[in-house]
């Protein structure tokens, strides 16, 4: 008989220490995961991480160069240690035929924060001037990209169909051929994001891209600084667009979009541009005010810091009926 209680006693301290390691484990795989290529680190790769933890895990990337394609397909919160330094140098040695995203989202509630995600200049893909690299690809709702820097791709982020109520806020965005390309996105928050030299399109809304916000952003240097196509009820307010060669383009049932608040200047083929046919607002109705444009000329004789007359959108004559005589202060033009 003491013999039995003996065994039932280790048996039953061994069952304790069972449950009790997997209750650590358990609570271990939400992290945080540190990931790097020091001795410190719990993995070495991101996806490894990934692979290894729950929903709502954080990882955190140590400062350091990381080579790899990452899938995203549960809940993860992915920090760098350094915007700067935390770098995604995607530069394969294999050839590539098929569309690559660096970093693919296809989970809801993520969030990405402190990364330089860039393609490698001495890439065979780079090489190639390949279109078939996108940065940041979203599949999925209520995600956060913030304070990135997303360089040398096609598309910068990849914003795909029924991709909604994401936000993309903070981020440095240059050096692709588009920078933020949406499709049949809906109710997104692009604000206070940096894109520059882009050379098609710095913001691309297409294809029933509806309902998105896009505010507070400075977009420079591309041949489109936003274009809307197909695509309606998007707000685009209180960004500085710049030096690009046609500022705001609104093409191919584009309607019912409203520019307010904006600041226009250097768009050397033209601050905007509407296909025949279209309806948007370029005030915020229905009483302003409307948008600065360099090229106004116009007058304020009552000093109230709106036009007395129209400032007239090329091709359709619609009309900004509430121009600003001086940039609003507030737009990232005067930061």
């Amino acid at each position: 008989m003491k013999k039995q209680f003996v065994i039932i006693g280790v048996v039953a301290l061994l069952v304790c220490v069972n449950l009790s390691g997997c209750s650590d484990n358990n609570q271990h795989s939400t992290g945080p995961f540190y990931v790097g290529h020091g001795s410190d680190a719990d993995y070495h790769t991101v996806q490894e991480a990934i692979d290894a933890a729950e929903n709502g895990a954080t990882i955190i990337m140590q400062k350091g160069s990381y080579n790899e394609l990452i899938n995203m397909s549960k809940t993860i919160t992915l920090i760098g240690e350094d915007k700067n330094t935390t770098i995604i140098d995607f530069n394969p040695n294999y050839e590539i035929r098929s569309s690559v995203s660096i970093i693919n989202i296809n989970a809801n509630n993520c969030v990405i924060e402190n990364l330089r995600i860039t393609l490698n200049n001495n890439s065979l893909l780079a090489q190639a001037n390949s279109l078939l690299t996108q940065g940041i690809s979203i599949h999925s709702q209520y995600n956060t990209i913030q304070n990135t820097s997303i360089i040398n791709f096609a598309n910068g982020i990849v914003l795909a169909a029924h991709s909604e109520y994401n936000t993309i806020t903070d981020n440095e965005i240059k050096n692709n051929q588009i920078g933020i390309d949406a499709t049949t996105s809906t109710s997104n928050n692009i604000s206070h994001n940096t894109l520059l030299n882009n050379t098609q399109y710095n913001i691309y809304l297409k294809t029933e891209s509806d309902y998105n916000r896009v505010s507070f952003n400075t977009m420079k240097n591309s041949f489109y600084g936003i274009r809307i196509k197909g695509s309606q009820e998007n707000n685009v307010y209180k960004n500085c667009i710049q030096n690009n060669d046609v500022g705001i383009y609104c093409c191919c049932g584009a309607k019912s979009n409203y520019f307010y608040n904006n600041t226009l200047v250097n768009n050397f083929q033209g601050n905007a541009e509407e296909d025949k046919g279209l309806y948007n607002v370029w005030y915020d109705y229905p009483t302003g005010p409307g948008n600065y444009w360099d090229n106004y000329t116009g007058s304020d004789g009552n000093h109230d810091g709106i036009g007395d007359t129209p400032y007239v959108i090329p091709r359709t004559g619609n009309q900004d009926s509430y121009p600003l005589m001086t940039p609003p202060v507030d737009t990232p033009c005067n930061q």
